[in-house]
């Protein structure tokens, strides 16, 4: 899977997660096991951005690569009539790739 896709997959699950349309335990097998304590921790804290505003719909995803088997995701997402964003770093493994670290704006 190229990195791009994979970004585009884990955001969007990413998002699913945080607007509890799905269990966190979703994001598992595609996430660092810090960035998964700190979306769950998020959710417990009721700290997701915009969640009042309504459902979450990812518009735009960019990649830039920082090294062999890295790269630094952008992303923009909508929530009712605000556009928010979502910075983050995923590294290839050996079969895959993995989200190891992001932000919520």
């Amino acid at each position: 899977m190229t990195a791009k896709r994979f970004a585009e997959q884990v955001l969007r699950l990413l998002l699913e997660v945080v607007d509890r349309r799905r269990s966190s335990t979703h994001l598992r097998a595609h996430t660092d096991a810090r960035v998964l304590a700190a979306i769950n921790t998020m959710l417990a804290q009721d700290l997701v951005p915009g969640r009042g505003l309504g459902g979450a719909t990812l518009t735009r995803v960019k990649l830039t690569a920082t090294q062999d088997g890295a790269a630094e995701v952008f992303a923009s997402y909508q929530r009712g009539p605000r556009t928010l964003a979502i910075a983050g770093r995923i590294e290839a493994t050996k079969d895959s790739w993995r989200l190891v670290a992001v932000r919520m704006f």
